[in-house]
């Protein structure tokens, strides 16, 4: 594995797109066992003031940069990143390669009306790939009846929209237990797969904008955007005074 880089205390992995992909390919070929966390400047934030969760972090596998505060912050340290891997494009370029080999893939997470449409979409964009099983965010953790469905299912990779800190913590306790590959911390992903929420256009994505687009279609994440003024200014700090 290439080296990592630490921001703010959360080492995220120096992967391409390509290399994630071929990775997680050689874990579930190999019969192991990975946690896959898309890291942004807010789940950075969360760390900093979160002891458990940044326990849980430090236990992942491996930390793409999903946001584009981390491309800026590791340019801004001197230690770039090879560039950005987003949850959605990486659960996207999966379909593509398992809908080949073969391998199953479990949803969890979102409202129910949404994960439903959302494998109905990606079935219908994607003939070959297998979703082997799918259940809604609502559920008590722990609970017997979803642990023992996803068991039942037996999925090379888990896809978890259970938002920001739940779903890398349900990841964290239950993967072992359940014998699963492959987890992936997804966020919001299933609404876009479900065409409930739309992606920024292309050149919006290439230009880093992807977060203005959000904060313009989708208001109520203002405060959530906050966030990111204050992780840059930390960075910054750092950068003048280490």
């Amino acid at each position: 594995m290439p080296g990592k880089i630490d921001i703010l205390g959360v080492k995220i992995d120096q992967l391409d797109l390509s290399e994630t992909l071929q990775y997680i390919v050689q874990v579930i070929k190999e019969g192991g066992r990975a946690m896959i966390v898309t890291a942004n400047p807010e789940i950075v934030m969360k760390a900093r003031r979160e002891p458990r969760f940044a326990e849980i972090l430090s236990e992942a596998d491996l930390i793409t940069a999903d946001g584009v505060g981390l491309i800026i912050a590791a340019k801004i340290f001197g230690t770039p990143l090879k560039g950005r891997v987003t949850g959605i494009d990486l659960i996207q370029a999966l379909f593509e390669i398992c809908s080949r080999e073969g391998y199953r893939f479990y949803f969890l997470g979102a409202r129910e009306e949404v994960v439903k449409q959302a494998v109905a979409n990606v079935r219908a964009k994607y003939p070959g790939v297998v979703i082997a099983g799918y259940h809604h965010g609502y559920f008590q953790d722990g609970e017997d009846g979803v642990l023992a469905d996803i068991k039942a299912s037996r999925p090379h990779i888990l896809l978890a929209a259970l938002g920001m800190g739940k779903q890398e913590a349900w990841i964290n306790a239950h993967q072992a237990e359940l014998g699963i590959p492959v987890a992936i911390g997804v966020g919001g992903s299933f609404d876009v797969l479900a065409g409930a929420v739309k992606r920024a256009p292309v050149f919006m994505q290439r230009l880093g904008l992807e977060w203005l687009y959000r904060l313009v279609t989708q208001p109520s994440r203002f405060f959530r955007m906050l966030e990111l003024p204050k992780f840059l200014f930390l960075v910054l700090a750092k950068k003048i005074f280490r």
